[in-house]
C-alpha cells in the first residue's frame, strides 16, 4: 500500500506546480483564446446564413460586404440593445436612394424586403423614412424576413463610427 501512495505522490503534482513549470504554454493558450474571442464572432440568429466569421476590425465595408456594428437605435421590445454587436450585410451606402412603397423597402431599385407591421410580440414597427442615405451612413440588411435591420425606423441607418469592422465568412 505504501508503494502505491508513494507512486501517486510522486506522479500527482499540484496545478500550481504544473502551471509554474509550463508557464509559457499557459501564456500562449491564454493569448490564443483571447485573440480568437476578440477576432472571431459567432452568429446564432437566422438573420444571416453564416455561423462563424473573422472580423477585420477598423475596415470600412462596401456595398454587399458583411459588417459588424454596435447597435445604437431605439430600445426594442422594452429592451435596450445599445452597444450590442449586430452582424448584417451592407444593403446601401451614402448617396443611395431609399424608397418605401406599401412597406416594401428598396435601396437604389434593389429590393431589400417587406417591412412588417408588428413584431412577433405585437408591438408596432415603423418603416424607415424614404430619402437619400447621407454621407458616412450605411443601410444594414439581412437575408431573413424576420430580421431587425434598417428597414425599420427603430433600427435606422448605421453611422460609420458604429461600424466595428468587416466580417469574412469562415463557415
Amino acid at each position: 500500500m505504501s508503494v502505491a501512495v508513494a507512486f501517486l505522490n510522486h506522479r500527482c503534482i499540484s496545478f500550481y506546480d504544473w502551471t509554474r513549470r509550463r508557464w509559457i504554454h499557459v501564456l500562449m493558450a491564454g493569448l490564443l483564446y483571447g485573440l480568437a474571442f476578440h477576432f472571431l464572432s459567432v452568429n446564432l440568429t437566422p438573420s444571416l446564413p453564416y455561423t462563424l466569421v473573422w472580423i477585420d476590425y477598423g475596415a470600412q465595408p462596401g456595398l454587399g460586404d458583411l459588417m459588424v456594428f454596435r447597435y445604437e437605435g431605439r430600445p426594442f421590445h422594452d429592451e435596450d440593445l445599445s452597444g450590442l454587436r449586430f452582424f448584417k450585410r451592407v444593403g446601401g451606402v451614402a448617396g443611395d436612394l431609399i424608397t418605401v412603397d406599401d412597406r416594401e423597402v428598396s435601396v437604389s431599385r434593389r429590393r431589400i424586403g417587406y417591412a412588417k407591421v408588428r413584431t412577433r410580440a405585437g408591438e408596432p414597427l415603423m418603416t424607415i423614412a424614404p430619402g437619400v442615405i447621407p454621407p458616412d451612413h450605411y443601410f444594414a440588411q439581412s437575408d431573413s424576413l424576420d430580421s431587425f435591420d434598417s428597414r425599420y425606423a427603430q433600427c435606422g441607418l448605421v453611422r460609420t463610427d458604429q461600424v466595428l469592422g468587416v466580417a469574412h465568412v469562415i463557415f
